[in-house]
């Protein structure tokens, strides 16, 4: 018997094993983004703030199915929107998805209107954010 298994294993109900649904193509989101930590845990030469950026942009990816060159626009904009409040508070990770969207505009991943949008939902937050302060 495997006790220290760090994926424990379910009894399936009958109707599951008698079922024509297969499983095996499904991610599991935990575990990618175990998988993806202990990853970028092995890089050396990059800085904390870079790592965490890393691991957001990858669980985004994954989670939103950003599978063609065509969807990164978009997925910029949302993922944007979506940290945007958290890249402000830390000005590492705000310059490190900054500069991230820099290489994805010099891969032709991302074109100036994109990244002038993005950056305008950053300065967005940034205003919330010193709004919430002051009052």
């Amino acid at each position: 018997m495997i006790k220290n298994f760090p994926f424990c294993m379910k009894p399936m109900a009958i109707e599951q094993v008698m079922s024509d649904q297969d499983s095996e193509d499904e991610v599991d989101d935990d575990i990618a983004d175990f998988e993806d930590r202990r990853m970028l845990d092995d890089f050396v030469d990059v800085s904390k703030d870079e790592k965490q950026l890393m691991h957001l942009w990858n669980s985004f990816v994954r989670k939103q199915r950003v599978l063609a060159d065509g969807h990164v626009p978009w997925a910029c904009e949302a993922f944007s929107r979506l940290h945007g409040r958290d890249l402000v508070l830390s000005p590492a990770r705000f310059w490190c998805w900054r500069l991230f969207m820099i290489k994805l505009w010099n891969h032709g991943l991302l074109d100036g209107c994109t990244m002038n949008n993005c950056n305008l939902i950053l300065e967005r937050c940034q205003d919330e954010g010193s709004d919430v302060v002051k009052s």
